[in-house]
């Protein structure tokens, strides 16, 4: 999963998590979490910190998935934090970890790594999970690749279906929520109750940043349930692209 995050300092942050493992998911929460810190050199810091060059991490970040002395002792690369300057590598693991051997072997032209356990555990619990609006949007994004894949770069307004569960009264108050931003009723879903609306819109990712919050919010306070959207790809024979239930 991809998804962005602001620093206490203002500047963006760009976290992937590696979704689905439930190793991971019990080490997070019960083992020990090691950061591999990799520092660029200043000149190569843009205005928004953001280090460049960052692809040269990737050999190193492949040599820890595939060390046999880190697989045999159930050591998981877990996620990629990068901003302020650097790229933070988190790896999780059952037992006392010593990389010093792989970073001495491995010298990154750019970036200085050191590497140090983390020792706040809630802390790194929060950065790497993600929010309902963070979840929904790299949803969007899945979906949004899909339609691009099949030759269709979403700028063209089409028929989009969104998808709603919960209770009746509780949908029609979605409904009246969402009825100024130009949604409209396309038809009531039985067992389980739901409602699918519709909107005429493009389908990039620009139109998602806006409108995603929207709908999360919208769900929020009506407490129901958002299952994706589904659209038709407009530049081939039409055919779904549906993200629903998928992420």
């Amino acid at each position: 999963m991809i998804y962005d995050r602001v620093a206490s300092d203002g500047k963006p942050l760009v976290v992937v998590v590696k979704a689905g493992n439930a190793s991971a998911k019990a080490l997070l929460l019960n083992g020990r979490a090691t950061a591999i810190i990799c520092r660029a050199d200043l000149p190569n810091v843009n205005d928004q910190g953001m280090p460049e060059g960052t692809q040269r991490l990737y050999p190193l970040e492949d040599n820890i998935d595939k060390e046999p002395a880190l697989l045999a002792s159930g050591v998981i690369r877990v996620a990629s934090v990068t901003g302020q300057g650097q790229r933070r590598i988190f790896v999780l693991h059952r037992d006392p970890l010593d990389l010093s051997q792989i970073l001495r072997t491995i010298q990154v032209r750019g970036f200085s790594c050191d590497a140090s356990e983390v020792n706040d555990r809630s802390a790194l619990v929060r950065l790497l999970t993600p929010t309902p609006l963070e979840f929904q949007m790299n949803g969007d994004r899945e979906v949004i690749a899909n339609v691009q894949k099949n030759g269709d770069d979403g700028h063209t307004a089409r028929k989009t279906d969104f998808w709603f569960y919960g209770k009746k009264r509780s949908l029609e108050k979605l409904f009246f929520d969402l009825k100024s931003r130009e949604f409209t009723i396309d038809h009531w879903l039985n067992d389980p109750t739901g409602v699918v609306l519709s909107r005429k819109m493009p389908v990039d990712f620009a139109v998602f940043r806006e409108l995603t919050p929207i709908i999360v919010e919208a769900v929020k306070r009506s407490e129901v349930d958002y299952d994706g959207w589904e659209t038709v790809v407009v530049s081939q024979p039409p055919t779904k692209a549906d993200g629903r239930s998928d992420y």
